[in-house]
């Protein structure tokens, strides 16, 4: 038979398991990869509750004992899936960036015309193909690797008992979200210029021979244009996401930081 004090510390123990076991479901609930839909949920289950065994193991004797409270454990369960979901959010910049600058080349270009008929979400065609091509670039960096070390580096610097959105976290959820505008732009740049330079010569073809239908021939050209120039940025387009994806990788592990400036040395 176990006495109270040993049920009381395993007590303690599975309910850190469990806390820990919400925050890493929350992260692959937003983050990158982990969410894609190809993944089973079953396997996203399994996956969370191996790391959250590991770090119940490993970060045991730093976590306070939880006392078994039913408010207590609604709000700690909401905090730590909030905490693993703001993770996500903030390794997601790149991604959305991706598909932000899609949508700017497939509007010049002419794709998204069928989106203002339908009042259903229509994906953007070049901004699927950067996205994946963007996740494809993250595999290849290891990214899903600095996930899984950005949730064991929080498990030390935010503990379960401990959240606080400080103003340096607010300024960098600020920066994150305006890094889209910005990362987006440099992405989508080679296209959108060369493809003001097309119409600019429309313009001026279009006074030169006013018989010729500008119109028309506008489709094609962009067409054209706009697929050869992003064959051509391709290598352009690699390295500034490689870029960027380990900018937002050392982003990551400062977001994590100022959520418990205790913590920070």
């Amino acid at each position: 038979m176990l006495d109270d004090l040993t049920i009381h510390i395993l007590t303690g123990k599975f309910i850190i398991g469990i806390l820990l076991f919400i925050r890493i479901l929350g992260m692959f609930a937003s983050a990158p990869f982990f969410r894609q839909t190809a993944i089973p949920v079953k396997m996203k289950v399994f996956f969370s509750l191996i790391l959250a065994t590991m770090f119940t193991s490993a970060f045991w004797d730093e976590q306070i004992i939880i006392d078994f409270h039913l408010w207590n454990l609604v709000l700690l369960v909401f905090k730590e899936f909030m905490l693993g979901a703001s993770i996500g959010f903030v390794a997601n910049v790149v991604f959305w960036a991706a598909r932000f600058a899609g949508g700017l080349v497939d509007f010049e270009m002419g794709y998204q015309t069928g989106a203002m008929f339908s009042m259903e979400d229509t994906p953007t065609l070049v901004g699927e193909l950067k996205s994946l091509i963007t996740l494809m670039i993250f595999l290849f960096i290891n990214g899903h690797h600095f996930l899984i070390e950005s949730l064991f580096a929080s498990v030390r610097a935010v503990p379960i008992s401990h959240f606080e959105i400080t103003e340096s976290s607010a300024i960098m959820l600020i920066r994150v979200a305006t890094s889209v505008l910005i990362i987006g732009i440099k992405i989508s740049a080679p296209v959108l210029v060369s493809l003001f330079l097309a119409n600019l010569g429309l313009v001026l073809m279009a006074r030169v021979a006013p018989q010729t239908n500008i119109f028309v021939l506008s489709f094609q050209l962009k067409i054209v244009i706009g697929i050869l120039v992003l064959m051509g940025a391709i290598p352009l387009f690699v390295m500034v996401t490689k870029y960027s994806l380990q900018g937002v990788e050392n982003e990551l592990m400062r977001f994590i930081m100022t959520l418990n400036p205790a913590r920070v040395p």
